[in-house]
């Protein structure tokens, strides 16, 4: 996906008018094993709304849905020696496929949008 299609979907999903079982909106890192947790719950929220893709955002606050980006960098964060998207793809079971998004919806704020 191109900057400018994330940003349009970002866009969409904050106008949800709640969270919602396929999409998840979070400030900061937690922990990698509430991520893990999260894809699982997001795929099957999907999976049984029939949406084609769960989302797990960070950057966007919970309650309000105000964007206000996040320091969370998925795709340099690590566990232990190894990257944390490899690291979840091989602890999920079964298997989920998810891709890793990181982009700046302005200069101010940045986010990180796993598409599941």
């Amino acid at each position: 996906m191109k900057e400018q299609q994330l940003i349009e979907l970002l866009n969409n999903l904050v106008k949800q008018p709640k969270e919602i079982e396929w999409v998840e909106f979070k400030l900061n890192f937690h922990s990698e094993h509430e991520i893990g947790e999260r894809i699982s719950a997001l795929a099957n929220g999907a999976a049984i709304q029939n949406q084609d893709y769960g989302y797990l955002v960070f950057g966007v606050e919970n309650e309000t849905h105000l964007i206000k980006g996040t320091t969370f960098k998925p795709k340099h964060h690590k566990k232990g020696n190894e990257e944390l998207e490899h690291w979840l793809s091989q602890r999920l079971d079964p298997r989920i496929d998810f891709r890793i998004h990181e982009f700046d919806y302005d200069s101010q704020r940045n986010i990180a949008l796993f598409v599941i």
